[in-house]
């Protein structure tokens, strides 16, 4: 106790690393790990594909045809741009919105395929493409 301190600072201390970046684990499921390389890149992206793949197609149509039909949400009743359909730049708006929600999902399968999972970059993408897809969105009040 020469330095000063309590008992209570020395026991209680945390490393600055657990509290800048928390250790991920190799893998969420053990059994990954004996996946090959290519098999589990294969996997993340075709559990990511289910999501995203339906978002892109209706706003890559609804950018090619300026008409977006209702769109339903997570909730039954809920819809993302309203429960009538969408003609013109209102259309278009949404369109990339749809496109950049669906990029998101992406991002995600490759934030953890095994190469993305120290990149600093792919941590931040979907974040960054959720949020443009919120604000792609924005505008879609004022034209619809």
């Amino acid at each position: 106790m020469g330095s000063g301190k309590s008992v209570c600072q020395h026991r209680y201390r945390v490393p600055l690393k657990l509290i800048v970046r928390l250790a991920m684990r190799k893998s969420l499921f053990p059994a990954d790990d004996s996946l090959p390389t290519w098999l589990h890149t294969l996997a993340c992206f075709v559990v990511v594909s289910l999501f995203g793949t339906p978002l892109i197609w209706w706003g890559s149509e609804a950018i090619l045809f300026r008409h977006l039909e209702p769109v339903a949400g997570p909730e039954i009743g809920q819809y993302f741009f309203g429960s009538a359909a969408l003609e013109g730049k209102a259309a278009v708006w949404a369109g990339w919105s749809l496109i950049m929600f669906g990029a998101a999902f992406f991002a995600l399968g490759a934030r953890y395929t095994r190469a993305g999972r120290e990149s600093a970059a792919l941590r931040l993408l979907p974040w960054v493409l959720i949020a443009a897809s919120v604000l792609l969105a924005l505008p879609i009040s004022r034209h619809g």
